[in-house]
């Protein structure tokens, strides 16, 4: 993979990770809201990074700057995208 591709996977995963992650922290109560967040985090961050990292290696810069623009401009996920966008 090109050093830019490489770039844009990451970043993409980075901007779908935090989107993710305020939507996990707006569902739970206030007080449990950062320790659910830091749960999900010691659990899941690793697998969802190598899981999506794979799945986007096989895309075009192009979908993949097409992707980072959608999860920038919303609060949505690359779970999300997937659904909402059959294309990619």
């Amino acid at each position: 993979m090109s050093r830019i591709k490489d770039d844009l996977v990451c970043e993409i995963i980075r901007v779908s990770q935090t989107n993710l992650l305020a939507k996990k922290k707006a569902e739970c109560s206030e007080e449990s809201g950062d320790d659910a967040i830091i749960e999900w985090i010691r659990c899941n961050a690793a697998s969802y990074r190598e899981d999506y990292k794979e799945c986007l290696s096989s895309h075009s810069s192009l979908e993949l700057g097409d992707m980072l623009n959608i999860l920038t401009n919303s609060s949505k996920d690359l779970g999300e995208i997937f659904k909402e966008y059959p294309q990619y």
